[in-house]
């Protein structure tokens, strides 16, 4: 038992109605799995960067924040401010 058969190729175009209907099938479910493959490995690299920024907070060596200087505002400010919503 000899596996020397020769290596066919066939073309798109060779294909039956069937056969193309399996090929494209084919690769639009590769094309969904590697979607869905890059969406999970991105999904797990932001959790895995929001759980060290959340531990990063969770350090006690780190001092809380506060105000060292607050200015009042002006009426002009809150105008532009009230325009642009």
């Amino acid at each position: 038992m000899s596996n020397d058969r020769p290596q066919r190729r066939t073309t798109f175009r060779d294909l039956n109605w069937f056969g193309k209907s399996v090929y494209l099938g084919g690769t639009v479910l590769r094309l969904t799995a590697n979607l869905v493959d890059a969406t999970a490995d991105r999904v797990s690299s932001i959790a895995a960067e929001s759980k060290r920024a959340f531990n990063r907070e969770l350090d006690p060596n780190i001092e809380e924040a506060r105000v060292v200087e607050e200015y009042p505002r002006s009426t002009e400010d809150d105008s532009a401010t009230s325009t642009q919503a």
